[in-house]
């Protein structure tokens, strides 16, 4: 048997109300949990602050992107050559989720009161619309496989707003070029992801309308965009899709756009984000790990007869900080537990009820985003427990001085 460990057991079960060392040691363990549940929240945010933006900026724009080299002043591109043989060869690709061929052209929108700029973003019946099915507000998604070019076309509750118009009104879209033209358009459908910078500017068509407006074929596109099932697996797509695209045509010079370089600014944000939590992090496992060690301190002061009996029957320094220790380790562990329930009871409030709200215009949400990631739980619950360990190796050295026939009539 672990006589330390029995011993800890024990005392840690004790019902010592008198004893000056119980307020001491509970402030410090309740100073532990507090700690425990405001890093994981803070993870829980941080986050749900990267999926959802990262989710959202995939929507609009891909995990990676294939465009041409050339004249690309405008929104409109170059243009390359988008076979059914390279979308094919790309689709291939471990961790590739989906491909699809766009076509974006400026336009403005005109309804029969006002006008705004945007980008429409032409793409194919092929094209998986679940991300702007998922923010869906009104109406429905338009189809593009029908024989003809369809007129159908989605947009944003904000450009919907300062146009005036609803589902089933229609607009003309007109695009400055060499003659000026003009298209129709119906709204079949009304989105509204929260991320303004992107919902004022994108609307989605019938890709088939824009080719025509450029003079292109079937298989010319602005882009290719490659999504993924992991952002961790950028790095490694980026360097075989360029293996494809050198193999595929040799004299085409295209460039290859990952998602975090096409929106640097967004990323700086979130880096920033992380960097915060960082100090925050390290702020509370320091104040946490200090509560812990004062506690201790407290302890072994308060319990300096039982050590004093202890070294007379023959225990060891080594023994006694192992039991000081034990009796730690089971405080800061009861500290992370308790900790860890008041995280996920707040972090799953705000989850299914979304009671802290925000800017859309600032934030690119309306609400607070949860993410629970199981892993930084393991790892932070782990971190703490470890780092609060080593701390109160130091105070345990305070044992080794004590005298036994000292402690015996110390009161």
């Amino acid at each position: 048997m672990n006589l330390e460990l029995f011993i800890a057991a024990r005392l840690l079960r004790g019902k010592e109300k008198s004893s000056v060392s119980v307020p001491i040691v509970k402030i410090a363990v309740v100073g532990i949990a507090l700690g425990v549940c405001v890093m994981l929240i803070s993870i829980f945010v941080i986050t749900g602050f990267k999926q959802e933006i990262t989710t959202k900026l995939s929507g609009f724009m891909a995990h990676i992107d294939v465009t041409s080299y050339g004249k690309d002043q405008d929104l409109s591109g170059a243009g390359m050559i988008a076979s059914d043989t390279l979308l094919l060869k790309i689709r291939e690709l471990e961790e590739v989720k989906q491909v699809y061929p766009y076509v974006s052209k400026p336009a403005i929108l005109k309804s029969k009161t006002e006008v705004h700029g945007v980008v429409l973003k032409g793409i194919d019946s092929v094209y998986d619309a679940a991300f702007y099915q998922n923010y869906l507000k009104e109406g429905a998604l338009p189809n593009f496989a029908t024989t003809r070019a369809s007129n159908e076309i989605l947009l944003s509750s904000s450009v919907a707003t300062l146009l005036s118009i609803e589902v089933g009104d229609k607009l003309n879209a007109h695009f400055v070029q060499n003659p000026p033209r003009v298209r129709p358009f119906v709204v079949q459908g009304i989105y509204d992801t929260g991320f303004k910078e992107y919902d004022d500017l994108v609307v989605l068509c019938d890709i088939r309308h824009l080719q025509r407006l450029n003079g292109w074929k079937d298989n010319q596109a602005t882009g290719v965009a490659v999504e993924l099932f992991s952002l961790e697996m950028i790095p490694k797509l980026r360097v075989d899709i360029d293996d494809v695209l050198y193999f595929h045509d040799h004299d085409s010079f295209n460039r290859i756009t990952t998602l975090e370089t096409a929106a640097p600014q967004i990323f700086d944000w979130l880096n920033l984000l992380n960097m915060n939590v960082v100090i925050l992090l390290s702020l509370i496992i320091i104040v946490s790990g200090f509560n812990m060690v004062s506690g201790l301190l407290i302890l072994i002061l308060d319990k300096t007869g039982m050590i004093g009996i202890l070294k007379a029957l023959g225990c060891k320094n080594i023994s006694l900080k192992k039991l000081f220790l034990y009796m730690a380790i089971g405080l800061i562990a009861k500290g992370i537990f308790v900790g860890n329930i008041l995280a996920f009871v707040f972090g799953g409030l705000q989850y299914f009820f979304q009671i802290i709200r925000l800017d859309p215009a600032t934030y690119y949400m309306d609400t607070v985003p949860i993410h629970f990631d199981l892993t930084y739980v393991l790892l932070l619950n782990v971190g703490v427990l470890l780092v609060s360990v080593l701390m109160l190796v130091v105070p345990t050295i305070l044992i080794s001085k004590i005298s036994p026939i000292k402690a015996i009539r110390f009161e």
